[in-house]
């Protein structure tokens, strides 16, 4: 069944691309992205969320079209902090949607989409323990990534992993 994402709030450009997907899967590529930043960031006052946004951004340079469309539309939105709903954010409930997600993708678009979604997903998680900094110290380049942010890290890459048969 192909269907197109329907049309978005008034004044608002309807999606142009006909893709396989029903609404409420579309707004969960879309939704999902940043709350992977929020689950990365895990409330820590000492982390640089920045960092996590402009990892979104870069999807743009993505060589996946479905990338670079969830990027256009996460940044289409004005949504505010009270509009990530936090129990969303909980890092298992985060893992499920990213295996399915990817599942979801394998299925509809092929594994080269799923596994460009699912390793943009695993950036955005990354760059906030790249970024994070303590007084004292900065931690740049993955180097002294905590173990906990590491861990959602590597849940994102089981996620992939499973979802793509690898």
């Amino acid at each position: 069944m192909s269907s197109q994402p329907a049309p978005g709030p008034p004044g608002r450009p309807a999606v142009g691309v006909d893709l396989p997907l029903r609404r409420q899967e579309w707004d969960l590529l879309v939704r999902l992205p940043r709350t992977v930043l929020v689950a990365a960031c895990a409330g820590d006052e000492r982390v640089d969320a920045v960092a996590g946004v402009e990892a979104i951004a870069a999807g743009q340079r993505s060589r996946a079209l479905l990338v670079r469309g969830v990027v256009a539309a996460i940044f289409a939105e004005q949504l505010t902090d009270s509009d990530i709903d936090a129990t969303a954010a909980e890092p298992a409930t985060v893992l499920a949607d990213c295996g399915h997600a990817v599942r979801l993708l394998a299925e509809r678009l092929g594994a080269d989409v799923a596994l460009a979604y699912g390793e943009w997903l695993m950036d955005i998680a990354a760059s906030v323990g790249r970024t994070a900094w303590a007084p004292g110290r900065i931690r740049l380049g993955g180097v002294e990534i905590q173990l906990a942010e590491r861990r959602f890290v590597n849940g994102i890459a089981l996620e992939l992993a499973r979802a793509l048969h690898r």
